[in-house]
């Protein structure tokens, strides 16, 4: 479990706390975070394998960081974990796209069973397996194979491949992909460019060919499907 990273998101610093010193007996790593901006960011930052989020955030409703998650990914776990008991409350965070949702005040081996859970449904998922010609990316293990090779990606290179691949065949505007990977106001086209030109010399065969991923001047970059 040690390579598991979840991030806690609670207004409540006290009661993340102390859920965080559950989560660390059972060898979890973790990060706090107190409002739903923050929650964003770090998904966009950093790579997290699993989310618990409390609904009500000091500055924006928890409903957003689901939203907003689930824009770029639907492969991230999250467990709600709130003092809203209504069943509206449940409807709509799973309509959203929680996976789970947990009452306060909630049974702490409970709650680990279904963390536990979550983890050995994503791992039997096909999707956390990504084939696309020549390109396979392992969700799980977070590592990227050419013709079977792992090749070394940085963290935001990853991030980039990742997010092109899970919008395969739809062209991703320069602002969307600065956005989802490092935030806003977090680099700029130039920065982006060089990124991408990286990423070509370790996919690509041919840098000029574009086989796999595609620049449409002056809108953005997309992955193509390749058989």
């Amino acid at each position: 479990m040690k390579d598991k990273i979840i991030l806690v998101v609670d207004s409540d610093k006290g009661a993340a706390l102390n859920l965080i010193k559950v989560l660390k007996a059972e060898g979890y790593s973790t990060i706090y975070v107190g409002t739903a901006q923050e929650a964003i960011d770090t998904c966009i930052k950093k790579i997290i394998d699993l989310i618990i989020l409390e609904l009500n955030l000091k500055d924006k409703d928890g409903m957003v960081v689901i939203d907003t998650i689930r824009s770029f990914t639907n492969t991230l776990p999250i467990i709600v974990l709130s003092s809203r008991s209504n069943v509206e409350s449940k409807v709509m965070a799973f309509d959203t796209g929680a996976n789970d949702f947990v009452t306060k005040p909630f049974n702490n081996y409970e709650l680990l069973a279904r963390i536990r859970n979550q983890f050995r449904y994503m791992k039997d998922e096909t999707k956390h397996l990504f084939i696309n010609g020549n390109l396979t990316i392992d969700f799980d293990a977070k590592t990227i194979f050419i013709n079977g090779v792992e090749v070394h990606f940085t963290n935001f290179e990853y991030k980039i491949v990742v997010l092109l691949a899970m919008n395969l065949g739809k062209t991703l505007t320069y602002d969307y992909i600065i956005s989802h990977v490092w935030g806003k106001d977090g680099n700029d086209q130039n920065g982006l460019r060089v990124f991408m030109a990286g990423i070509r010399r370790k996919i690509e065969k041919d840098t000029r060919s574009a086989k796999l991923v595609r620049t449409d001047i002056g809108v953005g970059y997309r992955m193509n499907k390749v058989s």
